[in-house]
């Protein structure tokens, strides 16, 4: 049979048993075949294309297993504000932005408090005297905080009783919003974003990812924080993108997403909150607010009923656990639902899992829970002298233990939770391959597998994508070097000079 295209003097990484062949030919949009040698030569055509590897390597797409499509897309097209120092360099950049809008309202991304000299958020005051005849609204790093100007405060109608509205001396409100007003504060902002918007945004971002060789997302959309109307957009438009769209709807209503005819729910459904913010839920308390352990967002109770329900109704779910005792409490809530079902094989997950103990890492392998972590995080995060330590003090030598995770048998999938970290799988084995704790630090072929055949196992695709098998989808990276050259410290200078989704080229690098 005669390829659609060949690949030839590669090394083709199969991620079956580290088997790895010099060629591979693609049909339609399966591999045809794989080998060594010269056999590729018997599938080529007149109008075959035939792709020199190099010597470089050659591998499965990329699937990130924990992405914000929606999210990602808008803050593409926001102010980024991550870089700033000052409030006054930030007044200034919101200013320009502002006189480059058009009347349009302003919204900045990625700050936090310990960004700037001051060492705390801007006040609306402060907001209004560099923008104050439109709405400017910006966005922590975690989107747990937004920080508001008066115009935006009224504009976005704000009920000024819900939790979390910071106040000042004189009780009036500072255009800090956390907690639940924060949340109410973004559903209100994203519903209003037409789905022509929403589209437009994210065909933006699609030669980004497909440059940085993810062929697969899964979509975290909906609920606290987000926006249904998100959801929604990806459920009925998935199909229009060049890559794949695993739709995880961020809902605890069980009986829309069987109406829906969805298989699994969850992503961000959020048991506890952040380390940046101080709320995520630990057994002991902050290193650097004394008295304050974070906290759950839901009773043990509640996690119970709603983790039964799921295991009754046959739904892979994920819940959006980072400390140790939100960890427990989705545990402790898996086990009961088991206990009482008798219910295996539906591939629960925990995400982001940042500060497991040992115990709880062997009570998920005794459920057969996935961990869908972020490695990224650790070179933002990790390490001395930077936001784990500052928050948990000692403790900061615990979180993302992969090497105890792995070595105790649960699965790891990897996802860069982008927009919070970059939309860059290599980025990703970088971290996990360098943990800054060298005890956590794992192999890069299992790194590599987190970003491949994890991940499609834990969306159910094993049989479909994650390695190179013939009959299996063409998702196919040739990269710009043979990745077992490279030293493990330039691991995240790697490149992806071709694309190819589906038995179709998608992307490629120009030399």
């Amino acid at each position: 049979m005669i390829a659609d295209i060949v690949i030839k003097n590669g090394k083709c990484m199969t991620m079956v048993d580290k088997t790895i062949h010099t060629w591979l030919a693609v049909k339609g949009d399966r591999i045809l075949a794989l080998g060594d040698g010269q056999g590729y030569e018997t599938y080529l055509g007149d109008k075959t294309i035939c792709l020199d590897a190099e010597g470089h390597t050659v591998m499965p797409g990329f699937i990130d297993s924990h992405f914000h499509v929606v999210q990602t897309a808008l803050n593409a097209i926001s102010l980024d504000l991550s870089a700033v120092k000052s409030h006054e360099e930030l007044g200034e950049r919101i200013r320009k932005a502002h006189a480059e809008s058009n009347g349009a309202f302003v919204r900045g991304i990625g700050v936090s408090a310990e960004q700037f000299e001051e060492g705390c958020f801007p006040t609306r005051t402060l907001l209004d005297k560099y923008c104050d005849n439109v709405p400017v609204w910006l966005n922590s790093l975690e989107y747990q905080v937004s920080v508001l100007n008066t115009y935006a405060m009224l504009y976005f109608k704000i009920p000024f009783t819900a939790d979390g509205v910071e106040v000042d001396e004189k009780q009036m409100p500072t255009g800090v919003f956390y907690r639940n007003a924060n949340a109410i504060l973004r559903a209100n902002i994203l519903k209003n974003i037409s789905n022509q918007d929403r589209r437009e945004a994210i065909s933006n971002i699609m030669e980004r990812l497909l440059s940085n060789g993810i062929t697969t997302v899964n979509a975290m959309e909906g609920g606290y924080m987000y926006s249904d109307k998100d959801a929604d957009f990806i459920y009925e438009n998935k199909s229009v993108f060049p890559i794949d769209i695993e739709l995880f709807y961020q809902s605890m209503d069980i009986k829309m997403i069987q109406e829906m005819g969805l298989t699994r729910l969850g992503g961000s459904l959020y048991i506890d909150g952040t380390m940046g913010s101080r709320t995520a839920a630990l057994s002991f308390e902050y290193a650097d607010a004394p008295g304050k352990m974070g906290r759950l967002f839901l009773s043990q109770q509640e996690i119970n009923e709603f983790v039964l329900a799921c295991y009754q109704n046959n739904l892979q779910l994920a819940l959006y656990t980072i400390g140790d005792r939100a960890i427990q409490s989705a545990l402790e809530a898996h086990e009961n639902a088991l206990y009482q079902t008798g219910i295996k094989g539906l591939r629960h997950r925990l995400e982001h899992v940042e500060l497991p103990t040992e115990a709880q890492i062997e009570k998920a392998k005794e459920l057969n829970i996935i961990f869908s972590m972020q490695p990224t995080y650790e070179l933002y995060w990790g390490g001395p002298g930077k936001m784990y330590e500052s928050r948990l003090g000692d403790y900061y030598v615990n979180t993302n233990p992969f090497r105890a995770i792995l070595d105790h048998g649960v699965l790891i999938c990897g996802g860069s939770d982008c927009d919070i970290t970059e939309p860059r799988p290599f980025l990703g084995i970088h971290g996990a391959v360098n943990h800054p704790v060298e005890k956590h630090r794992v192999s890069l072929y299992e790194a590599l597998k987190m970003f491949t055949y994890n991940g499609a196992y834990a969306i159910f695709k094993e049989d479909e994508k994650g390695s190179l098998v013939a009959g299996k989808l063409a998702d196919i990276l040739i990269l710009d070097c043979d990745i077992h050259a490279v030293p493990k410290n330039e691991i995240e200078q790697v490149k992806i000079m071709t694309t190819i989704k589906s038995g179709e080229v998608l992307f490629n690098r120009q030399v």
